[in-house]
């Protein structure tokens, strides 16, 4: 009996032993692995699924697919350098991937990948990344391999029906083709699984634009596209459909999904072992080229061929030829008459007239106090009715007209991130825009120097800027402070940099603003990194080098910070606000810039910081500030693209560490560590049959 249970106790390890080697074998890129890879790898994309979703990797039902360490994906890029054509399913995949180039040792422009942000058939955009560089040279002398995804903005915020798609899609596949050099391979993403359960709270226009049976008729559409220009393709459906609780606002995906997102991509293009044994076949829908058909049955769909009602009106900006327009006017004047209902109602309630062109502001604060002369005049004051009302002096409140007289005496640009973009965001919705442009450079780690702005599909806006524009706003540091994070030193001179070189492409009469940060309210947001990235203290600092700066370069400023602490429950993220913030932002900016007769007389005066340039005692004091001197803990590992020359990546190489450790502590803590695991198979296992053989 002793020498039984002895048998099953011995057998037991043994097939443990087995089985967790087997399973680490998988997922090693040893000779035995790589072995056992040559037997049963996955030989098509479609032997994928279906699977299971696992600490981060896919596991095949029948087949194995290689996991990919940072030194193979950089073997893999350096024998095929890869291109992403797309919107952010691509983007993603390259996010990750860039992170293993650089725990690889490679970065900057040795780095053999590139993005290039097409986001939507309507973006006339094609050959540069998301900060304007231009990678025509890389896609037509350097590329060996490239992807093509689209659809997301093109089934919600850009649609434009289900014939314009097909064509604008057909169309950038073949004109990609001719732009890859000789050899070159193009593979088209089908559309990742969008859940609508995940989008944001605030963001109802997630749920209405993106429905299950639109993206189904979406994803058919891109099939077919395929099918009709003999384009293979790599679907991972399967995989976010199974991790789509790993989604953090229903369209983009934790690490969870993206690695294994990025492993089938590298099995495609470098095989089993990064070095091209047993790659993995590409996808070839099951369909005939039947466009006719095709685009008949899609036009009878009603999902497909409506924009949702919900979608937001300032975003689809296209002229759709297809209906000339006509789903958003039949939109605009469905949330124009729920404006008008509600703002009736709440007049109901509160007994106040609804015409805006009256000054709500008067009503609260009287017309007997004198009108404010400088920025610091503004505070204290509270937000009323969409308008920021000083204690101890009268505010302009502007018109839509008034603001239209303003831009076209004063050409405006606002430079930089999303805090001036939100100015000239709301402008567009109020339909005021012509004279005002937002020229993007979200970081001071961007080289491009404004001449572009991706919400107009990245325009040049060179001749505007030095020409035209008369007041521009700089604002930046969210970015830095957060996901682009160099170190104090680091933005600060680039920072100042950046408003001496955007000083001099200005013409001589224009004036120049700096916005300083405003207020990040963490708890309003649906990702925990913001939280993580951006904690109070830091902000302070960062908010202290901005005005420094302006200090030092005899820059003036915009303050807006205490609208956004006292408007903090008005934002969807934590870092953005609605209209009952940015409109009260855009009346300071419009009186800053025409005065409160809106003709530049009793212009409101910018705010001068009140401090005198001393950068050494100033930047000694940051340094010594822990939170604004390490990549924040929680902040994604994939996001800090630059290799920050200050400190060579050491502070995201102490995060990486951190969080693995804090991983293994939290395995142990649990108690699933692979030994535990072998205890267990070993104690469970001793209620199994005698083995024979």
């Amino acid at each position: 009996m002793a020498l039984n249970r002895t048998s099953v106790i011995l057998c037991a390890l043994l097939a443990s032993s087995f089985f967790m080697m087997l399973k680490n074998t998988r997922r090693s890129s040893t000779p035995y692995g790589a072995f056992l890879h040559s037997i049963s790898a996955c030989k098509t994309n479609s032997d994928l699924f279906p699977g299971t979703l696992e600490e981060k990797s896919w596991e095949p039902a029948g087949c194995t697919l290689a996991e990919y360490t940072a030194d193979m994906t950089a073997e893999c890029l350096e024998a095929v350098p890869y291109l992403a054509i797309g919107d952010t399913i691509g983007e993603q995949v390259v996010a990750h991937m860039a992170g293993d180039l650089r725990r690889a040792g490679l970065g900057g422009d040795d780095v053999p990948m590139r993005l290039v942000w097409t986001p939507s058939t309507r973006v006339p955009h094609f050959e540069s990344d998301r900060s304007g560089r231009n990678q025509r040279e890389f896609m037509t002398k350097v590329a060996e391999f490239a992807t093509l995804s689209l659809g997301e903005w093109d089934l919600g915020v850009h649609w434009c029906g289900t014939d314009e798609f097909y064509d604008g899609l057909k169309a950038l596949v073949l004109k990609y083709k001719a732009l890859l050099k000789p050899g070159a391979r193009l593979a088209m993403y089908n559309m990742d699984y969008i859940n609508p359960d995940k989008c944001r709270e605030s963001s109802v226009w997630c749920r209405t634009c993106n429905t299950i049976g639109k993206v189904a008729v979406y994803r058919e559409i891109v099939q077919m596209v395929a099918v009709c220009t003999g384009t293979g393709m790599i679907d991972t459906y399967p995989i976010t459909r199974a991790g789509r609780n790993h989604s953090t606002d229903g369209l983009h995906y934790t690490s969870e999904v993206v690695k294994p997102k990025a492993d089938v991509l590298l099995n495609v293009m470098c095989g089993t072992d990064g070095a091209g044994s047993n790659k993995l076949g590409l996808w070839y829908p099951n369909i005939e080229c039947n466009e006719a058909e095709a685009k008949a049955r899609w036009r009878r769909d009603p999902v497909a061929n409506a924009h949702s009602k919900g979608c937001p009106d300032n975003t689809n900006e296209f002229g759709c030829p297809n209906d000339n327009g006509a789903a958003a006017r039949r939109y605009l004047d469905h949330k124009a008459a729920e404006a008008r209902q509600k703002a009736e109602e709440a007049a109901k309630n509160v007994g106040v007239q609804t015409n805006e062109t009256s000054a709500p502001q008067e009503e609260v604060a009287g017309t007997d106090l004198p009108l404010c002369k400088t920025n610091e005049d503004l505070f204290p004051g509270k937000l009323h009715d969409f308008q920021w009302v000083p204690e101890k002096c009268r505010l302009k409140f502007y018109t839509k007209q008034e603001i239209a007289q303003c831009l076209e005496r004063k050409p405006f640009a606002a430079i930089g991130d999303s805090l001036g973009e939100q100015f000239v965001l709301y402008l567009r919705r109020a339909g005021v825009s012509m004279s005002a442009k937002f020229v993007q450079s979200a970081s001071v780690q961007w080289d491009s120097l404004t001449l572009s702005s991706k919400k107009t599909g990245y325009q040049d806006f060179t001749d505007y800027v030095t020409k035209e524009v008369e007041y521009a706003v700089l604002s930046f540091g969210i970015w830095d402070i957060g996901v682009h994070w160099c170190g104090v030193e680091d933005f600060y001179h680039k920072l100042k940099a950046k408003i001496l070189k955007y000083r001099s492409m200005l013409k001589p009469s224009a004036e120049m603003v700096l916005h300083n940060l405003h207020y990040i309210n963490t708890e309003k947001s649906a990702e925990s990194w913001v939280k993580d990235c951006n904690p109070h203290a830091k902000l302070v600092v960062y908010r202290e080098m901005v005005q420094m700066a302006a200090a030092c370069t005899g820059t003036k400023m915009i303050n807006t910070f205490p609208l956004t602490l006292e408007g903090s429950e008005h934002t969807r993220d934590g870092v953005h606000y609605n209209d009952s913030v940015v409109k009260p932002k855009v009346n300071i900016l419009m009186n800053m810039m025409c005065g409160a007769d809106g003709e530049g007389g009793d212009r409101l005066e910018p705010w001068v910081p009140p401090m005198e340039c001393n950068e050494e005692a100033a930047m000694e004091r940051w340094l010594a500030v822990p939170e604004a001197n390490r990549f924040s803990r929680g902040c994604p590992d994939f996001l800090n693209e630059f290799g920050c020359s200050n400190d060579g990546g050491d502070a995201l190489r102490r995060y990486t560490d951190r969080r693995e450790a804090g991983k293994k502590k939290e395995e142990r803590a649990k108690g699933v560590t692979r030994e535990n695991g072998a205890q267990q198979e070993e104690v469970t296992s001793a209620e199994l049959p005698l083995c024979k053989k």
